[in-house]
């Protein structure tokens, strides 16, 4: 062994020590069938959606186990939001028809009616601060988060996120009906606990999956945004009409706080420190990582080589074109359903159940984790021909559609205008195969980082949507949603054609390390080989990385 390689395997002895365990007590561990890295994935997918949906339930008119978690506060707020706002519903409605009053001269908000009796009469402006209030504050945090990330490891990180995250969505409805400036701080807050969440799929990414299964795991994290939305948006609806709009803040809070329970109990950093975990599974998981990738042999991230490549830049736009127009499955569907196709506060509920849950949602999570499965598996077609092909599918597949839905005419019949409203956000689910997967091909070790920026494109394309369709739409025609269509056309159109020019399926320069032992390799004391010699340690087969 070189010089070179017994350093390397000294400085990972007490990664060799955990690992070096008395067979007897192997073999008492929980294996779980040597799925725990499922489990992980499947309690990060609820987790993250939840706290999204727990964000933006406010706006059932408007309309992303941990993940699942964090995304539903962000849905509930628009999924609560059309309750809030349906003065029809108020017991001051009739004395206001009988008067002469103007809505702004009723107390809607008044402090001795209930808390579910009281209405909220919010103008434009208020509208759209309450929903990029969250964004907001997401992105001015993302940096920081990452930093805590980085010294304090997403566990810890994202268990205090949850915390927070539950009492602000409890004390929601009191601080909304007391005062909206203190409200607009409280959503500031809000984003602040949703600033860490792609980074968080990166890092599951790199620690959780296996190299042949980053595909897979890539598809189900992405996911969070339709985990959410099938679950928030038809309960919401209902528990709004039936209950009062309060309690589906609070049903989000009591289910955020038992996921993140769930993610401070279960997850682990590192899947080598898992009590679950045995030594076949960790072997698999760490099966051709390098050292840095992993623990405490990371280096410095290169910032000024991934902000300068031309590939990394190609996502970055792609991530525009998806996230401005995910806003509008996001928080304005309803108010399509509502505004242009003639629909009951309860019935664009229940509608947008159908194309999400039924199409959109089904549909999108079967074609997010086919795409990852079949990304991972198929081996005729070229990485880089897969990833084009997955792309054009998703973005410039739903910028047909959109046009589509601009040319065609709405309110003949319910069920089809909401098929063909589902289309294009269903096709959005080839992303995870497109844009989503060459980050991580491309990125390698440091997608955490190339992660950290999707969020804050992401959350910014979001938040410019909260000005950009209100803005476009003040009195909810269908002439005015068609200009939105075409501009989510021509912004799909445009995103995914430069994606497509300058996308890559090989690791950048920053990214390949040479001459470094894998994890297995250092643990297990064996000597340096090739890339191409690596044998798959279940099929004993040479594999290339």
């Amino acid at each position: 062994m070189s010089a070179s390689s017994e350093t390397t395997v000294t400085s990972v002895s007490s990664l060799g020590n955990d690992m070096a365990v008395d067979h007897e007590k192997e073999e008492r561990r929980y294996g779980c069938l040597g799925g725990n890295r499922y489990i992980v994935l499947v309690i990060a997918l609820f987790f993250l959606s939840f706290m999204l949906s727990s964000y933006v339930f406010f706006g059932f008119r408007l309309y992303f186990v941990f993940f699942q978690v964090l995304f539903s506060r962000i849905i509930c707020y628009n999924a609560s939001y059309v309750s809030m706002v349906n003065l029809h519903s108020s017991p001051y409605w009739d004395d206001f028809i009988k008067s002469n009053k103007s809505i702004d001269e009723i107390n809607w908000n008044d402090p001795d009616l209930p808390l579910s009796q009281r209405r909220f009469a919010f103008d434009t402006a208020q509208k759209s601060l309450g929903f990029a209030a969250g964004f907001l504050g997401a992105i001015a945090a993302v940096v920081p988060m990452s930093r805590l990330t980085a010294r304090f490891g997403c566990h810890k990180v994202m268990t205090l996120s949850g915390i927070f995250g539950t009492v602000l969505v409890f004390i929601s409805p009191v601080v909304v009906s007391w005062s909206f400036p203190v409200f607009l701080v409280l959503r500031v807050l809000q984003g602040i606990t949703l600033a860490n969440l792609f980074t968080t799929a990166g890092v599951v990414v790199n620690e959780w999956a296996a190299v042949n299964e980053k595909g897979l795991f890539i598809s189900v994290l992405s996911a969070h945004v339709e985990m959410g939305a099938v679950f928030t948006m038809p309960v919401s609806g209902a528990l709004a009409t039936s209950a009062g709009w309060p309690w589906v803040f609070y049903l989000h809070g009591a289910i955020l706080g038992a996921l993140t329970i769930l993610w401070a109990v279960y997850y682990r950093d590192r899947a080598v420190k898992h009590p679950f975990v045995q030594r076949k599974e960790w072997r698999k998981i760490s099966f051709g990582k390098r050292l840095n990738q992993v623990g405490k042999g990371a280096n410095d991230t290169p910032i000024r080589k991934i902000v300068s490549s031309i590939v990394i830049w190609g996502v970055w736009i792609a991530v525009i074109g998806n996230f401005l127009v995910s806003q509008f499955s996001i928080s304005y569907a309803p108010i399509y359903l509502r505004g242009v196709i003639g629909c009951t506060p309860t019935e664009a509920g229940l509608l947008t159940l159908i194309p999400m849950a039924c199409l959109v949602s089904f549909f999108k999570l079967v074609i997010k984790f086919s795409t990852g499965f079949f990304s991972d598996r198929i081996k005729s077609i070229s990485d880089l021909t897969k990833m084009k092909m997955f792309n054009s599918c998703a973005l410039l597949g739903s910028s047909i559609f959109f046009i589509i839905l601009a040319c065609s005419s709405p309110g003949r019949n319910k069920v089809l205008d909401v098929i063909l409203l589902s289309i294009p956000m269903a096709l959005l689910g080839f992303s995870s195969g497109g844009y989503s997967k060459c980050a991580v091909m491309v990125s390698g070790q440091y997608s955490p980082f190339v992660m950290s920026i999707v969020q804050i494109i992401a959350c910014s394309s979001l938040m410019a949507g909260s000005f950009l369709v209100p803005a476009l739409t003040p009195t909810d025609s269908f002439s005015e949603w068609q200009r939105v269509f075409m501009v989510y056309g021509a912004v799909l159109a445009i995103t995914n054609t430069i994606f497509i020019v300058f996308a890559r399926a090989e690791p950048a320069k920053w990214a390949q390390q040479k001459g470094d032992l894998t994890l297995a390799e250092a643990v297990m004391g064996c000597e340096q080989k090739p890339v191409e010699s690596v044998t798959d340690p279940e099929s004993g087969l040479p594999r290339g990385i």
